[in-house]
């Protein structure tokens, strides 16, 4: 199933191809390789909500709508590749999800950021919103070498100095 939540005008084709690469890693059953490469779960069932443009851009209400998509059509884990500018968690997407999460269940797994962080971003390094929400499973990016690579954003929140990212995961040179 899938849904989108912009005004790209091609539905929910993934023009920037990040999106298609996330979800490979996530769910790839390694057709194209023989096998060799698959996602950390293949057997998953996907959900396919696009709350970015065909240039990686969007707004928070696309992005809102999408998570409560998500969780309306019963998804267990929502993955949110994406960021925003470092919050304290109160904002509307981290508030958003700390909601849904109690409502439903459901674990977001959200990117720590990326700095260079958008325009007008304080703290362009800190761990960015919606990622900033109590509920959010922060993850921030290390190398093949488990160590922090340059562009991912680290904590602590902004304002109450939280720990945030809650993990990192490999994030750059992924073959999916």
């Amino acid at each position: 199933m899938a849904a989108d939540f912009t005004e790209s005008e091609g539905g929910t084709t993934d023009r920037a191809g990040h999106g298609t690469h996330v979800a490979s890693i996530v769910a790839g059953r390694g057709t194209a390789s023989d096998g060799r490469y698959t996602g950390v779960a293949p057997d998953a069932d996907l959900l396919v909500g696009k709350v970015l443009d065909d240039y990686g851009d969007g707004q928070e209400s696309w992005i809102i709508a999408g998570m409560e998509w998500a969780v309306a059509e019963g998804a267990d884990v929502v993955n949110l590749s994406l960021g925003g500018c470092a919050t304290d968690g109160s904002d509307p997407m981290a508030e958003a999800i700390n909601t849904l999460t109690e409502q439903s269940g459901a674990l977001f797994v959200v990117a720590s950021g990326n700095h260079p962080s958008p325009m007008g971003c304080a703290s362009p390094e800190t761990v960015s919103s919606p990622a900033s929400a109590d509920s959010a499973l922060a993850v921030g990016s290390v190398n093949k070498g488990d160590e922090l690579n340059d562009f991912s954003n680290v904590g602590p929140r902004l304002g109450d100095g939280a720990l945030k990212p809650d993990l990192t995961a490999p994030g750059a040179a992924i073959l999916a």
